[in-house]
């Protein structure tokens, strides 16, 4: 063979299955294989940004505040009466107001069944209407309860065993005197009912 045919050959290697392949052959091979990791890195760093733009919309769906136009209007309701309002019915059994030269409370003993979903607190489908009831003075500082207690006396510690309550239920609201006495309507229970856009506030005057 001469010396320019030999210079002209393409460069050879040995394969470990004992082939003579050109140097060309395996870079090309190379650059396959390295193009084939590319594009499977790609397809999971997409997979992976897929599920999280899943979750960030699942959560913000979850999360979202439902947007309220406030109270519209105020339905007064009477002790012992069954209240057919959205997604709940309810019954406040029995109110006092206990009174001292420095503190007032009200323990409101009240019956509710929830119907359908729920936005408390303006939070979607949040089922503590806690954050809905108010001891309701105007125009005074409003206060939420302190504690509230099943029927068997028993401390309901955790919003999400509120439904599974044994009721009625007992919440106890205070505030002190002198917001008492600066009042310029009469002191009232107040349930915060959200529908659609808007809320219904049902309140059981206490005097």
């Amino acid at each position: 063979m001469r010396t320019d045919q030999l210079s002209s050959s393409p460069r050879m290697i040995m394969t470990l299955s004992n082939k003579w392949q050109p140097i060309s052959y395996l870079s090309k091979k190379g650059r396959l294989v390295k193009k084939s990791k590319t594009k499977i890195w790609v397809i999971i760093i997409g997979l992976i940004a897929l599920i999280g733009i899943g979750g960030a919309f699942r959560y913000h769906q979850v999360n979202a505040n439902t947007k309220q136009k406030g109270v519209t209007h105020e339905v007064f309701i009477k002790e012992g009466q069954l209240v057919h309002a959205k997604n709940v019915d309810f019954t406040v059994n029995k109110a006092r107001v206990l009174k001292n030269k420095d503190q007032v409370t009200v323990p409101v003993t009240i019956s509710i069944q929830q119907k359908g979903s729920a936005n408390y607190g303006q939070k979607k489908n949040n089922f503590n209407y806690l954050e809905n009831v108010w001891l309701n003075i105007p125009y005074g500082i409003s206060n939420q309860t302190d504690t509230i207690f099943d029927k068997n006396n028993k401390r309901i510690a955790h919003a999400e065993n509120l439904l599974a309550a044994e009721q009625p239920v007992t919440m106890h609201f205070s505030t002190n005197r002198a917001n008492y006495d600066q009042r310029d309507q009469k002191m009232r229970f107040s349930f915060l009912v959200p529908s659609s856009d808007h809320y219904v506030k049902y309140s059981l005057l206490l005097e």
